[in-house]
């Protein structure tokens, strides 16, 4: 399932093993950094491109990028892939 709302991550997100996916969970989680950080750790671990993912993240009426709305729909597209990823051995 891709999300259409954020594709660019959302694909890269589908198309990561299951490493990946811990440590994003981790980057994520993680609470001493803001989103624009947290999608920069993404980008450099599953090589998308950042400008891309960033103009398709949720905005605010200055043009910040809403930190809550981003977070919870790249955690419904981690949610997802989680159910699907084969367990680490």
């Amino acid at each position: 399932m891709q999300n259409t709302e954020i594709p660019t991550i959302s694909q890269a997100i589908q198309q990561a093993n299951s490493a990946q996916v811990d440590c994003l969970w981790a980057i994520l989680k993680y609470k001493e950094i803001g989103i624009l950080r947290k999608v920069k750790c993404m980008s450099e671990l599953l090589r998308f491109d950042l400008d891309k993912a960033c103009s398709e993240l949720p905005v605010n009426e200055n043009g910040f990028i809403v930190d809550y709305k981003s977070r919870h729909l790249i955690h419904d597209i981690l949610l997802e892939k989680s159910r699907n990823v084969a367990p680490r051995t």
